[in-house]
């Protein structure tokens, strides 16, 4: 399956259908794919805007992905680099658990913008710029899931 991007054909992120796409029906091999080539920068608008309902400029900081470079690449229709699709990715995989946890996609998006005590006073978007990071969300979504104590 190839994703390039061109002005009339369209990369994972610029489809309606995309984020289901890549959650639900690809395998982990394929989303690993998926990244490692480049989403389609648009994604990270959808992102915000249709997901967290947040502005672009909120997102691209609490990954820590460099507004000029990003934007550019929206306005150019041109991928985003292996490492910045992984932290999209991580915003992706988070926000689909917190919704499985919380039971409703508004609350899950307004959670991600929600400074935590057990993230020393930082919010789940501004810690998936790293692995650790990344690693201590879906531990304090998982542990909430099941009732244990965080």
């Amino acid at each position: 399956m190839t994703y390039a991007i061109a002005p009339d054909t369209s990369g994972l992120g610029a489809q309606p259908d995309d984020f289901d796409r890549f959650l639900r029906r690809m395998g982990a091999l394929e989303q690993r794919k998926v990244i490692r080539e480049g989403m389609d920068a648009s994604i990270v608008e959808r992102v915000a805007k249709e997901l967290l309902r947040i502005p672009v400029q909120t997102l691209l900081s609490g990954l820590g992905l460099p507004s000029s470079t990003v934007l550019r690449k929206i306005s150019k229709h041109e991928r985003l680099s292996g490492p910045e699709s992984d932290r999209v990715a991580r915003v992706l995989y988070v926000l689909e658990l917190a919704t499985d946890v919380l039971e409703d996609p508004t609350l899950a998006a307004q959670w991600m913008q929600k400074p935590l005590f057990e993230l020393d006073g930082m919010k789940p978007l501004e810690v998936l710029d790293s692995q650790p990071g990344y690693d201590r969300v879906r531990d304090i979504l998982m542990r909430t899931a099941f009732g244990i104590p965080v």
